[in-house]
């Protein structure tokens, strides 16, 4: 299967490592990393992931919101790590149409499906 090319939107530096460095371990390549939802913008119109792998809570800004600005302005979807799972939110979550939710915390295998399914969708079955 194709790589994806990823951007990772994260607002923690930990959590932003740790996503990173498991996605390249699944062979994808990690093309940014954005800390607020404004940077999650500008590095989409410079990079053109394949999918933004999004934290739903940002500093100073809005996941979801990203999302959306995402796959409106590029047609760029997501993948939400989120450890908030409320009716609310996933409300608003399903509104971007999203290419799946990995709740928090998650593990390997759950990221690899969650990767594996995003590039079925974005490239078929043979990537």
């Amino acid at each position: 299967m194709r790589p994806l090319r990823l951007l990772i939107v994260e607002d923690e530096s930990l959590a932003a490592e740790a996503v990173g460095m498991a996605a390249m371990d699944l062979g994808h390549i990690v093309c940014g990393t954005a800390r607020t939802e404004e940077e999650a913008v500008a590095i989409a119109g410079r990079e053109r992931p394949d999918v933004a792998l999004m934290d739903v809570r940002l500093a100073g800004g809005d996941g979801i919101e990203a999302a959306r600005r995402l796959r409106a302005n590029y047609g760029i979807r997501s993948i939400f790590l989120s450890g908030y799972a409320n009716h609310a939110i996933m409300a608003r979550i399903t509104e971007t149409y999203p290419l799946g939710v990995v709740n928090k915390p998650y593990s390997l295998a759950q990221l690899k499906l969650a990767l594996d399914l995003a590039a079925r969708r974005l490239h078929g079955p043979r990537g």
